[in-house]
């Protein structure tokens, strides 16, 4: 009887030894990769560092206003380049010449066909001469509430 209960009691002294040697070198491994990671922690946070400071060097005010001056060829706005809206061209798209024919699909519509269709009224085509194109948007609206 003794040496059944000693054969139980040393199966279970060995599954315990077992057992502790399995979970100390789990330990270990976990401890080692704790270490590891604390390393590369401290890695990333010297690069944030320095790339914070030089961020801080490369938007530094006077830095960047020597390098504007240098390859922007930039100088402050004059009262003589200000314009108003009135002044610009109009750019239109060239008339195109009477002379050639268009499709019969793009054939202009006889001049009493402006009623509307299909429900969409289309307003007539703007008369505007070849011969004098406005010159700018007050010019093209003052021709066009003339006629």
């Amino acid at each position: 009887m003794i040496g059944r209960g000693t054969l139980l009691w040393l199966a279970l002294a060995i599954v315990a030894g077992v057992g502790l040697f399995q979970v100390s070198y789990r330990v270990q491994s976990l401890e080692d990769e704790l270490t590891r990671v604390n390393r590369q922690i401290l890695a990333e946070r010297d690069t944030i560092h320095l790339l914070n400071a030089e961020w801080s060097y490369l938007n530094e005010p006077t830095r960047l206003a020597e390098l504007a001056q240098r390859h922007l060829n930039l100088a402050p706005l004059e009262a003589t380049q200000m314009v108003a809206i009135e002044d610009l061209p109009l750019r239109l798209p060239p008339l195109v010449a009477e002379t050639q024919p268009l499709p019969a699909a793009h054939a202009p519509a006889a001049a009493d066909d402006h009623a509307p269709t299909e429900g969409h009224p289309t307003p007539p085509p703007a008369k505007l001469s070849a011969a004098e194109p406005p010159t700018s948007i007050t010019d093209l609206i003052n021709r066009t509430s003339a006629e």
